[in-house]
């Protein structure tokens, strides 16, 4: 490969750790999952830049040789580097090697528009609990995710790895309460509020039509102002002494209920 060799103080690499300490204030990914830059590259994605360690001791596989290729020749800049280099970076554990900025797809509401099926995350500030829900959505099939007044970002690494990288897949709006709360009146969506004790159990809607269901805060749960307006109250049965669930986990049980309902009418 006929590129630029970096070296550890090479200042396209300060520029790299300068962006990886302060990614919240831009709109590009780190990663160094090969399945999230693989899936990134079949979706069409913008690789802003792309790193490749040389490791003679460890040569690429065919098949990852060839993704290599595909990808130098649509990334804005490609570039070696060695192990040590490398290692200063790898965030996951048997990286091969493989290190790429992709640019983070942005959406407005008007990208929302003809999704049916939303979910909202109200305030969430653990970035592998965002994660988590973001590869839930991905498979069931959640058409949109609204991240209101978030306190992780979308392009958080650890919210990219634990998402499997669904985060730059599905078409997000990030807004304030205000604004997502009132797109969602204006444009009729039934909004479903996660609730740990009262209203009724999950099992007993059934989610049709254009759907909105909002989970809150890991601490203080949902932002009280959605309570003001209409609203339905979704709790799941608790038989134990706790009397909540991780909003990942209570999130990816109302998820894949409202599927199941609505995979069932659609049938």
């Amino acid at each position: 490969m006929n590129l630029q060799r970096l070296s550890k103080k090479h200042e396209i690499i300060k520029n790299l750790r300068n962006l990886i300490k302060n990614n919240h204030q831009t709109n590009y990914v780190f990663t160094d999952d090969v399945n999230v830059i693989e899936l990134a590259f079949s979706k069409g994605l913008q690789f802003h830049q792309f790193f490749i360690c040389e490791n003679e001791d460890n040569p690429y596989k065919p098949e990852t040789m060839e993704l290599i290729n595909r990808i130098i020749q649509i990334a804005d800049e490609s570039y070696l580097i060695n192990q040590q280099t490398f290692t200063s970076f790898s965030q996951k554990e048997n990286s091969i090697g493989l290190i790429a900025i992709i640019k983070l797809p942005l959406f407005s509401s008007n990208d929302l528009t003809n999704h049916d099926f939303i979910v909202v995350c109200d305030h969430l500030e653990n970035p592998g609990n965002l994660g988590t829900i973001y590869r839930t959505a991905d498979s069931a099939q959640v058409d949109a995710i609204i991240c209101v007044d978030s306190i992780t970002k979308r392009n958080n690494p650890k919210l990219t790895a634990s998402a499997r990288g669904c985060n730059l897949l599905i078409p997000t709006w990030e807004t304030t309460f205000d604004e997502a709360e009132a797109w969602l009146n204006a444009n009729h969506y039934q909004i479903y509020l996660g609730e740990p004790e009262l209203g009724n159990d999950y099992q007993s809607y059934d989610y049709q039509g254009k759907i909105a269901i909002v989970v809150g805060n890991e601490r203080f749960g949902i932002n009280q102002k959605w309570y003001e307006k209409e609203h339905s109250k979704v709790f799941i049965p608790m038989k134990g002494s706790n009397n909540s669930l991780n909003v990942s986990v209570a999130a990816s049980i109302l998820i894949y209920e409202a599927m199941m309902k609505r995979n069932k009418k659609q049938g």
